[in-house]
C-alpha cells in the first residue's frame, strides 16, 4: 500500500511539472497501470491553460467522494487521451510607434497668389485601442497653408492644434486607413514660390502643373522630374523625410546664340639667379554656347615649358598657344601654362608682363612674385593691378614677396631685384669624440675613436691619421664601412645625410694601429690623435699605459683631468652605482645626451661589449643597423675592442678646429 501511494505521488508530481512547463502530450511519460487522483478544485486550477474534451457521462464516472470531498480519479492512459496541453499565452508586444503615414502625394496647379493642393496618403495605426487614443500629426500650423478638408476612409475628421503647434486628429482603432484632403497654400515671390511643411517623419511627392516653358528650382529636393508639353510644364518633385517643401519656378529665358567667356587667373613668377619662372593657372567659365578652341598669348622673350588641363590637345605657333577643346565644351575649364625667361647676371630690374587671354571678355585674379633667399625684390611701378598683403592672396607661400590683385589683362609690373652673396655655413659638426689608446711596453699603440657626427650635406668625413698609422676598422652607425683614399694620405669615410629635420648624431668609429719604439729607462713620450675636417665640440680621451710606466710633466694641447667635465655629480653616481646592463639601460633612458657620451667613454674604458655601446650609440643616432645593409660587397671591417689594462690617464679638450691633437710627457720605466 505504501509503495502504491508513493507511485501515485510521483505520477502526480511528474504531471504537474510537465503541465506547468507547457509540454506536448508526446513529451509526457507513458506509465501503464497508474491513475491520477486529486480534488476537483485543484484539478480546475491545473487545467485552466489546457483543454479536456469528453462526454459528461464518461466524466461523471470518474467523480468519487472521499471523506466528503469530491475527487477526480482517472486512469493515466485515459487522462492523456483527453488532455490537450497548450503553451501559456505570451503578452502582446507593444509596437515601437503608434502609427505610420506612407505614400504622401500632393497635386496642384498654382494660381496668381495661391495654390490648391490635393492631398493623399495611407495611415497605418498600430496602437492598441485599449492603450488609449492615437493622435495623428499632420502639418505645422505656422506654415502659410490652410487645411480646408481632411477625410479618413471617406469620413471627415475634426482637426485640432496640439501644444507643439501641429494639426492633429484622433483615432481609436487599429488598421489601415486612407487619408485625403485639400490645402490652400499661399505663394510668395510674385506668385512663383511655394513653401510648405512636410508631415513629420514622412517622405512625399509634389506634382505641380505649370505653364509651358517654365524652369523649376528646389534646394531641398531629392529628385526633380520635368515633362514639357506644348501646353504645360509637368513637374514631379520628391522630398526626403524632415525636409520642407520649398519650390520656386520662373519662365525660361532664351540663351544667347554666341558664347560668353569669363576667366580667373592666378599668375606667379619666381625669380632665381639668372632665370625667372612663371606659372599661370587660368579657370575659364564658358556660358550659353560651347566653344571649340581657345588662345593664350605669351609675353615676348619667354620659353614655353608646359601646358596642361582638361582639354584634347595644344600647339604653339610663335607666341600663341592654341588649345583644342573637347566637343561641346561648356562650363568650367582649367588650363595651366608655365614658361621661363632668362636674366642677365647684372640684371637690377625686371619688367614683368602678363600673358593675354583674348577669348575672355573679363579676367580677374591674383599675381605674385617670389624669389630665392639671396634675392630681395621690391616693386617700383605696376599697371592694371593693385598691391596687397601676401596674406590676402589665396595659396601664398613663405617665398611670396609681392602680391597683387588682378583687375584686367594685360598687366605689367616693374620689379627691382638685389642679389646677395650666400655665406657658407657648417654642413656637419661633431658633438663629441670618445677616444681610447692602449700602449704596450714595446711602444705599440691601438687607438679607437668614435666621432658623434651631425650631418646635413657632407658626403665624406675626412680623417688624417698620425704618421705610420695603419687603418684597421671603420664603422658608421654600427655598420661596417670601407673607407676611401683621399688626398695627401687622408682617409674619406662616407657619411649618411640627415633624414628630414632630424638633429640626431651618427657614431663614426675609426680604429688604427701604430708601431713604436720600446720604452727605455727614461725618456719623452708623445702620442698624436687624428685630425678631422669638421669642428669638434668636445673630446674625451682615455690613455692606458703599462703598469711599470710612470708619466709626469705633461704638455700638449689636451688637458689632463681626473674625471670628465660633462658629467655632473648626480650622473656620475648613477653610472658608478649601475654596473649591470639592465640598470644602465634604465639610467640611459632619462639622462642628457652629454651624459650618454660620458657613458660611451666609460664603456670604452671598461671594454664593455656591444650590448652597452650599441644601445648608447642607438640612443644618440637613432640608426643602429646591421653589417652589410649598405650593399657593400667583399671583406668588411671587423669590430675590434681595445684591451683596457694598465694605468688609466684621462684627458679632454673643448672646441677643436682643424688642429693637431697631441700629448707629451716625461716617462720613467720601473725595471722591476
Amino acid at each position: 500500500m505504501f509503495e502504491k501511494a508513493r507511485i501515485l505521488i510521483i505520477v502526480v508530481a511528474v504531471f504537474f511539472s510537465f503541465a506547468c512547463g507547457a509540454q506536448t502530450i508526446k513529451d509526457l511519460p507513458q506509465i501503464k497501470g497508474s491513475s491520477v487522483s486529486m480534488p476537483v478544485d485543484e484539478f480546475s486550477n491545473l487545467i485552466k491553460d489546457a483543454k479536456i474534451s469528453m462526454p459528461w457521462i464518461d466524466f461523471a464516472k470518474f467523480l468519487t467522494s472521499q471523506t466528503g470531498v469530491k475527487n477526480i480519479s482517472i486512469p493515466w492512459e485515459m487522462f492523456l487521451k483527453y488532455l490537450e496541453l497548450t503553451a501559456p499565452a505570451k503578452p502582446p508586444v507593444k509596437p515601437p510607434v503608434d502609427y505610420i503615414i506612407t505614400g504622401v502625394r500632393y497635386q496642384g496647379k498654382p494660381e496668381e497668389n495661391f495654390c490648391e493642393l490635393k492631398f493623399q496618403a495611407n495611415l497605418v495605426v498600430m496602437k492598441n485601442p485599449a492603450d488609449g487614443w492615437t493622435a495623428v500629426k499632420l502639418w505645422h500650423a505656422l506654415y502659410p497653408a490652410i487645411v480646408s478638408e481632411i477625410k479618413c476612409d471617406g469620413k471627415p475628421v475634426n482637426l485640432y492644434t496640439g501644444s507643439d503647434g501641429y494639426y492633429q486628429f484622433l483615432v481609436n482603432q487599429q488598421g489601415t486607413f486612407s487619408l485625403e484632403g485639400k490645402l490652400l497654400a499661399k505663394l510668395s515671390g510674385r506668385g512663383e514660390s511655394l513653401s510648405l511643411a512636410s508631415i513629420p517623419n514622412t517622405a512625399c511627392i509634389l506634382n505641380l502643373s505649370l505653364p509651358k516653358d517654365y524652369q523649376v528650382f528646389s534646394s531641398g529636393a531629392g529628385m526633380i522630374k520635368i515633362d514639357r508639353t506644348k501646353e504645360s510644364t509637368e513637374v514631379q518633385i520628391a522630398f526626403q523625410p524632415g525636409t520642407s517643401m520649398d519650390v520656386s519656378w520662373s519662365l525660361m529665358t532664351k540663351e544667347p546664340a554666341e558664347p560668353r567667356i569669363f576667366a580667373n587667373a592666378n599668375i606667379s613668377s619666381y625669380i632665381q639667379p639668372e632665370i625667372m619662372r612663371t606659372n599661370a593657372s587660368i579657370r575659364y567659365e564658358i556660358l550659353y554656347q560651347p566653344v571649340k578652341s581657345l588662345k593664350i598669348l605669351l609675353p615676348d622673350g619667354v620659353r614655353l615649358d608646359n601646358v596642361s588641363g582638361n582639354f584634347l590637345n595644344w600647339k604653339q605657333t610663335d607666341s600663341t598657344v592654341q588649345i583644342e577643346l573637347k566637343p561641346e565644351t561648356k562650363g568650367s575649364l582649367n588650363v595651366d601654362i608655365s614658361y621661363q625667361q632668362d636674366l642677365k647676371p647684372d640684371t637690377a630690374e625686371i619688367n614683368i608682363k602678363s600673358p593675354l587671354v583674348p577669348d575672355a571678355e573679363r579676367v580677374t585674379g591674383y599675381f605674385s612674385v617670389g624669389s630665392t633667399q639671396n634675392i630681395e625684390v621690391s616693386s617700383t611701378e605696376y599697371k592694371n593691378i593693385s598691391l596687397i598683403d601676401p596674406k590676402e592672396m589665396p595659396g601664398s607661400t613663405a617665398t611670396t614677396a609681392l602680391a597683387f590683385k588682378l583687375h584686367r589683362l594685360p598687366f605689367s609690373a616693374a620689379v627691382r631685384i638685389t642679389k646677395y652673396q650666400e655665406l657658407p655655413v657648417l654642413e656637419a659638426t661633431c658633438d663629441s669624440v670618445n677616444a681610447i689608446t692602449a700602449a704596450t711596453i714595446d711602444g705599440k699603440t691601438i687607438t679607437r675613436m668614435i666621432y658623434h657626427v651631425r650631418n646635413n650635406a657632407r658626403q665624406f668625413l675626412t680623417v688624417k691619421l698620425p704618421e705610420k698609422s695603419q687603418m684597421w676598422s671603420v664603422y658608421v652607425a654600427n655598420n661596417p664601412i670601407k673607407p676611401l683614399a683621399g688626398k695627401s694620405g687622408s682617409i674619406l669615410v662616407p657619411l649618411p645625410k640627415a633624414q628630414g629635420k632630424s638633429e640626431s648624431a651618427v657614431p663614426v668609429e675609426v680604429i688604427y694601429y701604430q708601431p713604436g719604439i720600446p720604452f727605455g729607462k727614461t725618456g719623452e713620450f708623445q702620442i698624436n690623435l687624428p685630425v678631422v675636417d669638421i669642428p669638434v665640440m668636445h673630446l674625451m680621451y682615455s690613455l692606458y699605459i703599462p703598469e711599470k710606466l710612470t708619466l709626469d710633466s705633461f704638455s700638449g694641447n689636451l688637458e689632463k683631468v681626473e674625471r670628465f667635465s660633462l658629467m655632473d655629480d648626480e650622473d656620475k653616481k648613477a653610472f658608478e652605482k649601475a654596473p649591470s646592463e639592465e640598470k644602465t639601460k634604465r639610467e640611459t633612458s632619462r639622462i642628457s645626451k652629454s651624459t650618454l657620451y660620458i657613458a660611451s667613454q666609460q664603456g670604452l674604458e671598461r671594454n664593455v661589449d656591444a650590448a652597452l655601446s650599441e644601445r648608447i650609440s642607438g640612443s644618440i643616432s637613432g640608426t643602429v643597423g646591421k653589417a652589410g645593409e649598405d650593399g657593400i660587397s667583399g671583406f668588411l671591417p671587423l669590430k675590434i675592442y681595445i684591451p683596457t689594462t694598465g694605468k688609466l690617464v684621462r684627458f679632454e679638450k673643448r672646441l677643436i678646429m682643424d688642429e693637431n691633437i697631441f700629448v707629451k710627457a716625461r716617462y720613467k720605466l720601473a725595471l722591476r
